[in-house]
């Protein structure tokens, strides 16, 4: 997950808010850092690929 985070070269949110797989086989991750102190509040969904890819099926 760590690079999927890292991958806009900006804010790294601290953790993950939900993971789902969609009707299609599509891993998604969603982040929410509430704008608490010292984070940005940006919230960020990610598609991290497909769910053998994601869950080591391949």
């Amino acid at each position: 997950m760590l690079p999927a985070l890292c991958a806009t070269n900006g804010w790294t949110q601290e953790k993950l808010e939900g993971l789902t797989v969609a009707g299609d086989g599509e891993v998604y991750a969603i982040t929410d850092n509430d704008a608490v102190q010292d984070a940005t509040g940006e919230t960020a969904l990610l598609r991290l690929g497909s769910s053998r890819r994601v869950f080591g099926r391949d």
